[in-house]
């Protein structure tokens, strides 16, 4: 954990936004994690330590103890990217009927920026009865109805996230808003990259027979509204998606990728860089 804390910390930071409240959950870390913490003390609300079975029981005691009416769920080596809490605190000012929010997002490295998929058609019904999932650290709610949803799903270590939002997005008000609001880090210490990988499949399963049971969708409702709902699917999800993607990846190419490369030098260079005080 404190192996990229600090960065993620700093990022936070930045947001330069009132009445935060910053929630970190620890499990009994032995490396730099509490020293760290120190150093942002009038940063942090609270500071959690106590063991537990993983990042599912941590996540679930740090939404617990959330008070604000918007909560985000952040992992310790990810980062805020700039202008994120403005923009997610104005949108659910202008739209109080607004539930869940949600951005495309970034994947970075020591030294390089990279932009995920466009996330603009995904929505409930697709997901749910297909596939379509955001970035964790791309998402934003209501903390009124995250609670159905919980605890966070520690049989599903790889999956606990998609779980978690698909059970807390039945029936509620949603919007993408196209400026990314988080980035997600690659590196070799990710519990991703240290799992089996074939109980993915079974873990989205039981995700969505647990909704189905709580919509009541019979098996032959199911099939009549999965049958009603491909074509749209692959249309909006993987067809424009990859257009999308293709116009973008061209004007790119186009321009010099000025744009990206002028991005990439602010955000691995300045933004995750603690400032000096």
């Amino acid at each position: 954990m404190g192996l990229f804390l600090r960065e993620c910390l700093t990022t936070i930071k930045k947001q330069d936004y009132p009445n935060t409240e910053v929630i970190v959950v620890d499990g009994g870390s032995t490396d730099s994690t509490l020293d760290i913490l120190g150093q942002y003390k009038d940063l942090l609300t609270r500071v959690l330590c106590q063991k537990d079975k993983g990042q599912s029981e941590a996540v679930t005691k740090g939404l617990l103890l959330a008070t604000g009416e918007i909560v985000h769920w952040h992992a310790a080596d990810d980062i805020v990217l700039p202008g994120a809490f403005h923009r997610v605190a104005a949108e659910f000012s202008h739209q109080k009927d607004l539930d869940l929010l949600f951005s495309d997002g970034l994947g970075f490295t020591a030294d390089t920026i990279t932009r995920g998929p466009t996330v603009r058609w995904v929505n409930f019904l697709d997901t749910l009865l297909f596939f379509g999932r955001f970035q964790s650290d791309c998402a934003y709610w209501r903390r009124s109805i995250m609670y159905n949803a919980l605890p966070v799903d520690d049989a599903k270590p790889l999956t606990c996230d998609e779980d978690f939002f698909l059970r807390m997005w039945v029936g509620h008000r949603f919007r993408w808003i196209n400026q990314p609001f988080g980035a997600f880090r690659s590196h070799s210490h990710q519990l991703s990259k240290r799992l089996d990988r074939s109980t993915v499949a079974w873990q989205r399963e039981d995700t969505r027979r647990r909704i189905f049971e709580r919509l009541g969708w019979s098996e032959s409702y199911i099939r009549r509204m999965r049958a009603k709902r491909t074509l749209s699917y692959w249309c909006l999800n993987r067809v424009a998606t990859k257009a999308y993607s293709g116009i973008r990846f061209v004007l790119r190419k186009a321009s010099g990728d000025i744009i990206r490369k002028r991005y990439t030098r602010f955000l691995l260079n300045e933004w995750v860089i603690p400032s000096q005080e």
